[in-house]
């Protein structure tokens, strides 16, 4: 029998993209500002116990995150974010201070459990051409792996997307071993899609699919970065691209999460949809 009662609820913001900037290729930068003022008067309606932003805080300019933190004060609630590609895209003496200056340790990758549910957040900036001052050997290691994608033609093999280091993906394994043991259902949440394949994807995509889909406990991927937004489910695991609020002139983007034992509730607003997501 179908559970009546949500255990708890959260908030999902992907891509306000900011910035004091002209509408280009489809993307209305500076409505960001009030279409988020928008989605967070309506989230303060609901009782919820988060919000998860999955990143693309702004588009350009360190100056950007002024305007729209500010207006992330209107939240009653406390946020959660991921890091996206256009968070790095600022000043190259400002790309180290990206991380603190949206209150994250430096990594930016972390986790965290509520109500017995645990939740991973991971940094796929981590390995890339951008995320780094120039001439750093993170920065030349990010572009020979880029290199070696584009010569065997991986359709991710894109300049505006990342990757997760061998040390992070270690510490994934880890956080969901610990979740297994104390029988923890896990959401996983990042800027970069990971499935089904696309050009949006992270660059070790395959791998981490392959990660989450062992451990029976993990329930769902959540993240922004394409824009149009995608669905797809592997084994157990409902990998699921939330709209990019940037996008349109006048119609907004988000939703609410309700989390239930044997589902999650995604109601959509605006241009997101609303699904169900059965849990096994």
């Amino acid at each position: 029998m179908a559970s009546k009662q949500a255990l708890f609820s959260f908030g999902v913001i992907a891509d306000a993209q900011y910035c004091d900037c002209e509408p280009a290729i489809g993307r209305y930068y500076r409505k960001s500002v009030q279409k988020l003022s928008d989605c967070l008067q309506t989230l303060n309606q609901h009782e919820l116990s988060f919000i998860l932003d999955m990143g693309d805080l702004i588009d350009r300019d360190f100056s950007s995150f002024d305007k729209i933190l500010e207006v992330y004060g209107q939240s009653k609630f406390r946020v959660y974010r991921t890091l996206g590609n256009h968070d790095y895209a600022v000043e190259e003496d400002k790309k180290q201070q990206v991380a603190a200056r949206l209150g994250m340790h430096e990594s930016a990758y972390y986790d965290f459990i509520y109500l017995g549910w645990r939740f991973i957040v991971l940094n796929g900036n981590e390995v890339s051409t951008f995320a780094h001052p120039p001439g750093r050997e993170a920065e030349k290691e990010a572009q020979e792996i880029l290199s070696q994608m584009q010569a065997r033609q991986a359709i991710n093999a894109k300049e505006w997307n990342g990757g997760i280091s061998g040390k992070q993906l270690q510490w994934l394994e880890t956080k969901l071993e610990e979740a297994k043991v104390l029988n923890q259902k896990t959401i996983v949440m990042g800027h970069y899609p990971l499935y089904p394949p696309d050009p949006h994807n992270l660059w070790n995509d395959e791998e981490v699919v392959r990660l989450l889909t062992a451990y029976s406990q993990v329930v769902a991927y959540f993240n922004g970065h394409h824009h149009a937004g995608n669905y797809g489910q592997k084994a157990q695991v409902h990998f699921l691209n939330f709209k990019g609020m940037v996008e349109t002139e006048e119609e907004n983007t988000f939703a609410v999460v309700e989390v239930y034992q044997d589902r999650l509730w995604v109601k959509g607003f605006g241009r997101e949809e609303s699904r169900e997501l059965k849990i096994g």
